[in-house]
């Protein structure tokens, strides 16, 4: 496992698009992210990301955030597709016994207690780890700090992956507001290739190495060597081009081409292996520990919604839950991650519109705080996907305030 700096924040940046995902199906988050990703590659972070329901077109989250994608609410979720985990190995699914402890949500702070409505500024302090928000701007992070009440030191962003120009060379770090003088750590999502610029099967024999390498270069020379990237990020969903369904038996190799080359150049980088949250093939596409530094999870509260403590810890422990993935985290040694998460809204979202969105609900808050705070011992970071952009997730909690109760409760636990 490497070591991480002390006193080190994180920026994500997604790599063509913004990576945010909807528990099981995805639909809103994904259409933002497309949008977010055009945002993200002319300069501004992507804002938006959507899981996927049956019913609904997704949208290239990659497109909407540069590009967005959302997960897919397929019939049968949870049970492997057929050709699953060709030519892969497959670890066996944990155990999902992280610790989540059946006290009450409330108490999960130790701060101020209450959780109702109003703007109170933040009292509370991050549940361990990294913390902050999915940003394309300092100006946001700025306002996001004064909302809660504490530093942000994790930005997760999306690089516009309409080129290998724009993928090995980010926008972040273009001038003071693209954060160039932040100072916490950059947290990278990239894309296996550029949009309609590839296939799985030529990154898998080494196609892209020397882009790769390019890219660990760029790290290095803008001085963020130890970043973390997170390759694929969302891999188990169908809407990215670089999704497993789109060629199993090629899909790890090509992950590891991937770190392999990145490492070559930019040896401290650290590789965050993210799925998303309650939809299948995740594990049995684990590239194995010498590949990953961290198991990342996205999640939201959609797909289904967790309206209660119980309904929470529910879905937490199904087969590829948060619990699922922290305890899968423990088994392998590693951190694990919350690159995306966030309260869903139940207008203009697929989830909301057949009552699977949990829309401004303070206990879906308090038991996110809690999951985290009670595995702080290995929490890499967390972000918060604040969002408002049309047909995403609608998670934002500032600028604008679409779920005031949440807000409330936010800024009072961190």
């Amino acid at each position: 496992m490497r070591v991480w700096p002390a006193g080190v924040g994180v920026l994500v940046l997604a790599g063509a698009i913004m990576g945010c995902g909807p528990q099981q199906p995805a639909s809103d988050h994904h259409a933002a992210a497309a949008v977010v990703a055009r945002a993200g590659a002319a300069g501004d972070g992507p804002h938006s990301y959507a899981p996927q329901s049956p019913s609904r077109t997704v949208v290239d989250r990659e497109t909407a955030t540069q590009t967005g994608d959302a997960p897919t609410d397929r019939p049968g979720a949870g049970a492997p597709l057929p050709g699953a985990g060709q030519d892969t190995p497959r670890p066996s699914s944990p155990d999902p016994q992280p610790t989540v402890r059946p006290t009450a949500a409330a108490t999960a702070a130790g701060a101020a207690g209450g959780g109702g409505g109003g703007s109170a500024r933040g009292s509370g302090q991050a549940p361990g780890g990294l913390s902050g928000i999915s940003a394309g701007s300092l100006t946001e992070v700025r306002a996001w700090e004064e909302f809660r009440g504490s530093p942000v030191d994790v930005v997760v962003g999306f690089s516009d992956r309409s080129s290998w120009e724009t993928i090995t060379h980010p926008w972040l770090g273009m001038g003071p507001d693209k954060f160039e003088g932040f100072a916490g750590t950059w947290v990278i999502s990239q894309p296996f290739f550029p949009t309609g610029g590839g296939d799985i099967a030529s990154c898998a024999v080494g196609a892209y190495n020397d882009h790769w390498r390019e890219f660990g270069n760029w790290l290095v020379g803008q001085g963020r060597a130890a970043s973390i990237v997170r390759p694929a990020w969302e891999f188990n969903g169908a809407w990215f081009p670089w999704s497993v369904s789109k060629d199993r038996k090629h899909w790890v190799s090509c992950f590891r081409q991937v770190v392999t080359s990145i490492r070559a150049t930019a040896p401290q980088a650290r590789i965050d292996w993210t799925f998303n949250a309650h939809n299948t093939d995740a594990f049995e596409y684990y590239p194995g520990d010498k590949y990953v530094d961290i198991i990342g999870v996205d999640t939201y509260d959609q797909w289904p919604a967790s309206g209660t403590e119980a309904a929470f810890n529910g879905q937490c422990h199904q087969a590829t839950g948060l619990c699922a993935g922290i305890a899968f985290a423990r088994q392998h040694g590693k951190k694990f991650s919350v690159p995306e998460w966030g309260l869903v809204g139940t207008s203009d979202t697929g989830a909301g519109a057949v009552g699977q969105a949990g829309g401004d609900n303070p206990v879906y808050l308090e038991m996110m705080y809690k999951t985290m705070h009670d595995n702080a011992d290995i929490l890499a970071y967390e972000a918060y996907f604040n969002d408002d952009l049309p047909s995403n997730v609608h998670s934002s909690l500032i600028n604008p305030t679409t779920h005031p109760k949440g807000a409330a409760r936010y800024a009072e636990l961190w």
